[in-house]
């Protein structure tokens, strides 16, 4: 069991990626709890969409489907809506694992599983209020990669669910419910190491052998854990708040024209970074001025949904898409100082 298996690489949406040393008893726990949670049976049909190289697809699709007896279908081109539509209408997949980026739909499916990133909000909520079968995974690949998750019915709004079997979660604060702290773990699934890096391997696994994920977040009184953000994310102002991008960014990404977003602390003032949907603009006639004039309400709104503390002072166009990981996010330490 404490044989290794694989070395899986981090997409390094913080920093340099590093060699992830997952043993046996890590794939074998991760590809186990799928069998207790999901319904896969023998000939039924998976899509993988996710690359292998992303251990949330190589566990949920490849690893357990192929335990489970199902059918494995590759998608041989990129996953757009048209390709999916396509694929899934003909295929009928019962289970799909995906990232938030893809908002997808079939017709035999028991549900959805999302991870990877954060879902979001409004969109969420939405899917809540239909009855929506979808659900949230948060995991990282130190874990192979599953820490927390819950079925469809149970699963709270804006959590990722509970403990997983055979983990131990807990949050590193001195009230969990309503104060976030840094979400630590421990158990089957974690890593042995990193490959050939002693140092970075003592920097997130703890003398008491819990994992440090680098996740803030909260714990309620019936165990489901709700992620506020990266601790390396967190932006704190001199006055001492603590401010979550991600929470703004989720809002501001369902305002008009915008395509994708980033908040960046500069000067003691939040600045928001904004990649417009060029495309839908200029199908509606806007030119470059008015793309920023809607910015700029679109600035003003947010700010009515905003505390006094996390009020965004300005806007800053980007006129190309953020670099992002393998896994579509966005590699946010390339652009902590918004220029100009």
């Amino acid at each position: 069991p404490e044989e290794l298996a694989i070395i899986n690489y981090t997409s390094g949406t913080t920093g340099y990626s590093k060699g992830v040393m997952l043993p046996y008893r890590s794939l074998w726990s991760n590809v186990a709890y799928c069998f207790e949670m999901l319904p896969v049976k023998p000939g039924d049909h998976i899509v993988s969409m996710l690359p292998m190289g992303h251990v949330f697809g190589m566990v949920y699709d490849f690893l357990y489907g192929f335990s489970a007896g199902a059918h494995i279908y590759f998608l041989t081109r990129m996953p757009s809506p048209k390709i999916i539509s396509q694929s899934f209408s003909e295929i009928k997949p019962k289970v799909i694992s995906c990232v938030p980026l893809m908002e997808i739909f079939g017709g035999n499916f028991d549900e959805i599983i999302i991870g990877g990133a954060p879902f979001n909000a409004e969109v969420e909520a939405f899917l809540k209020k239909i009855g929506f079968p979808y659900t949230i995974a948060y995991g990282m690949t130190e874990c192979g990669p599953i820490i927390c998750s819950s079925r469809w019915e149970t699963l709270k709004l804006a959590s990722c669910g509970k403990a997983t079997s055979r983990m131990e979660v807990r949050i590193d604060s001195p009230d969990p419910k309503t104060h976030a702290g840094e979400i630590v773990c421990r158990g089957m699934n974690m890593m042995l190491g990193y490959y050939k890096n002693p140092e970075a391997t003592a920097q997130i696994i703890d003398a008491n052998g819990w994992l440090h994920t680098g996740d803030l977040g909260t714990l309620d009184e019936e165990g489901y854990v709700t992620v506020r953000g990266r601790s390396k994310n967190l932006l704190l102002t001199s006055s001492g708040q603590n401010i979550y991008p991600e929470e703004i960014e989720s809002k501001l990404n369902n305002m008009p024209y915008v395509a994708e977003s980033l908040i960046v602390l500069q000067h003691e003032k939040l600045v928001a970074m904004i990649y417009p949907d060029f495309d839908d603009a200029f199908a509606h006639g806007l030119q470059q001025t008015d793309i920023q004039k809607v910015m700029e309400q679109n600035r003003i709104e947010l700010n009515q949904q905003l505390p006094n503390y996390s009020q965004i002072s300005k806007i800053k166009i980007h006129f190309e898409e953020f670099e992002k990981t393998a896994k579509k996010s966005i590699k946010r330490f390339m652009y902590q100082e918004a220029k100009g």
